[in-house]
């Protein structure tokens, strides 16, 4: 298969693709890809905003999979992984020569609905009288998959009828020749390519490391891993323990559901008494995230680890109480009883792992999200470093393995994402934008700023800069904060004054917020870091994005922290080291929300003036795209006079 005559101006892609683009930077991404998989390398490769890294990957990796490989293509949003099974896949088997190939799609389990579990549930359901419950009902004659991304309504019980290891029957259950999520995994199976994301990727790591018979995903020759810079983030959750206030309620409903089955009520008491003691100091923070010593302190540690015993105990004696229940001639009540004592088990060992495990590299921490109308607690046990267990589980372990995203490298390499990631010597490549930004693109950072603070005045000074960018841009405008607190200062004094729609996240969903902006066709946005990346507005309805500083992580966040105090104690500077090369790549992800096609044009402004004052700010600067670098809002004002009226 010759790249270039897919590719190429005059390739398959051109003459079946109304509209393409050759990109000369695509093809050098698909041969990097090409070679790395031909020569059973390990490859890592930056494709800027307009490469096309999705075609770039996917065309190398259909033509290995023809040769009788398994490729697994990994992504973090489930956006992209909906786009290359129902767009991206079926296209380019369509045009490219040879045998049809074999695709799938592989999430976890708690997104499949469970047959066997919504016929428990479905009696006690009825009790709630939600008619949410007879619209699934309705779905399940219809659906093909049982996936929750096609349910198209929220339902709050959701994690009653979802497949879940403890309550899965395997083979002995009823259900087994109609169950959705394995009959995903049979399609994962007999696929050429599985379409999966980085959290069941790492997982099936962890789990194949420990009992390859239990691994999820099938055995595979390559993977590649789109939006790679999430995969350190993902796997240092996927390797640790994480232990929810929610799983012993959760129990408990289960087993007072048994309905005189001959637990104490008494017992169930204790259990959530001691539930609401682990908890209960966690829930009360006035921190969203922290670590376990900020709230006990050292002398407290004791106290937490006797909770924690007693809470195991209690667990294992639940398990061996409900265990001795007779359930003669009851199969159903034995089901039920197995499954909570395969509960009682998890969570126990899950306990001990997260109180009484390694902790020599390895930190105790957790965080609050607000989860309907009560707040949910999760602890977390994590390593400091994936680096050792990525090259134990992956790099050693398979042939090739890719790493793509838009932004991958700092200071024009990608030192620090292999060193974060233990990635031996592979194929490198960092292909820019196709994107004309001298001409499309004008920054904009106000050296009369000072440095940021949290600050009344600086706060004011902010929402002013703003709002001349705004009236300038004559709305239009996505405004990326690094912090929920300042996102809020700056909306409440821009209130009244913006003629423009104005929109906050956290008002409604991400997407209908984006509808909304769409909608608007002047709206402006405000939004924290999940607005930084992934959201694709095109055209004229965004034309200028402001970012409120660099985005350098909370010292308060307790990964960021845990991390650069090991960087520390082992004598390396977690400045330079750790913070401005992650930083350097975040900033790259809220540059690349302005220009999307050749055709848009706008404004980027970054109201940080370390970034010319500062040395590490001007190596910032010196690695986003070139464009026209302005301090003066008259040059904005007259950048976007032009385009206002040439629209």
């Amino acid at each position: 298969m010759d790249i270039q005559n897919i590719l190429g101006p005059d390739g398959l892609i051109a003459e079946n693709m109304p509209g393409y683009e050759h990109r000369p930077q695509q093809i050098e991404a698909a041969l990097a890809v090409e070679q790395a998989l031909a020569l059973k390398d390990h490859c890592i490769v930056e494709a800027g905003t307009g490469v096309g890294k999705s075609l770039a990957y996917l065309i190398p990796a259909i033509e290995h999979a023809r040769a009788g490989k398994k490729v697994v293509v990994s992504t973090f949003t489930l956006y992209l992984q909906s786009q290359l099974m129902s767009k991206d896949i079926p296209f380019l088997e369509t045009i490219l020569p040879g045998r049809k190939i074999k695709a799938a799609v592989m999430k976890g389990r708690g997104n499949y609905l469970c047959l066997r579990n919504f016929d428990q549930e479905f009696a006690q359901m009825l009790l709630v009288q939600d008619p949410n419950l007879f619209k699934i009902q309705k779905w399940l004659k219809d659906t093909e998959t049982g996936d929750i991304a096609e349910l198209g309504f929220s339902f709050p019980g959701w994690s009653d009828i979802c497949s879940e290891v403890d309550s899965c029957h395997n083979r002995r259950c009823s259900f087994n020749s109609k169950c959705f999520y394995y009959k995903a995994r049979k399609a994962a199976e007999d696929a050429d390519i599985i379409v999966t994301n980085h959290s069941l990727f790492c997982s099936d790591l962890g789990i194949r490391s420990v009992d390859p018979n239990m691994a999820i995903l099938p055995l595979y020759d390559a993977v590649i891993f789109d939006e790679a810079h999430h995969l350190e983030d993902v796997a240092t959750k996927a390797f640790g323990v994480e232990v929810g206030s929610f799983r012993i309620p959760s129990l408990l409903n289960r087993i007072r559901r048994l309905r005189g089955a001959g637990v104490e009520s008494r017992k169930l008491d204790v259990l959530d008494d001691l539930n609401a003691q682990l908890f209960g100091p966690f829930q009360s923070f006035p921190k969203t995230e922290f670590f376990f010593r900020d709230i006990y302190g050292h002398s407290g540690q004791e106290q937490l680890e006797e909770t924690a015993t007693m809470l195991c105990s209690t667990l294992q004696g639940l398990y061996h109480e409900i265990g001795d229940i007779d359930t003669t001639g009851q199969p159903e009540l034995k089901d039920r009883i197995d499954v909570i004592r395969r509960m009682c088990a998890h969570l126990q060992e899950d306990i001990e792992t997260l109180f009484f495990g390694p902790t020599d590299g390895w930190f105790k921490w957790g965080d609050r999200r607000q989860d309907g109308k009560s707040p949910t607690c999760f602890l977390r046990h994590s390593p400091l470093s994936v680096a050792e267990a990525m090259g134990d589980l992956l790099w050693k372990n398979v042939d090739s393995a890719i790493l793509t995203s838009a932004t991958l490298a700092n200071s024009g390499t990608f030192k620090f994402v292999k060193e974060r990631l233990g990635m031996p010597e592979c194929i490198e490549k960092i292909e820019d934008s196709p994107f004309d930004f001298s001409r499309q693109c004008m920054l904009y950072i106000p050296r009369h700023l000072p440095f940021p603070s949290e600050q009344a005045a600086y706060t004011e000074m902010v929402a002013k800069e703003i709002e001349g960018l705004v009236k300038a841009s004559g709305g239009r405008a996505f405004l990326l904060f690094t912090s929920h607190r300042m996102l809020n200062a700056v909306y409440d004094r821009l209130w009244g004054r913006l003629p423009f729609p104005m929109m906050r996240q956290g008002d409604m969903s991400n997407e209908s917020l984006v509808q909304e902006f769409l909608k608007g066709k002047n709206g402006v946005l405000f939004g924290t870091h999940s607005f930084w990346e992934g959201v694709d507005v095109r055209g004229e309805a965004l034309s200028c994005v402001v970012i409120d500083k660099l985005p350098f992580a909370s010292p308060e966040n307790p990964v960021n922290k845990a991390r650069t105090d090991a960087i520390t104690e082992e004598g390396g500077d977690w400045f330079n080291g750790y913070s401005v090369p992650q930083a350097q790549i975040k900033l790259k992800q809220g540059f690349g929300r302005l220009i999307r096609t050749k055709t848009d044009r706008g404004v980027v402004a970054i109201l940080d003036s370390r970034l010319v004052k500062k040395a590490y700010g001007r190596e910032f600067l010196r690695f986003l795209p070139q464009c026209p670098v302005t301090n003066r809002i008259e040059d904005v004002e007259r950048f976007f006079h032009i385009i206002l009226a040439t629209e």
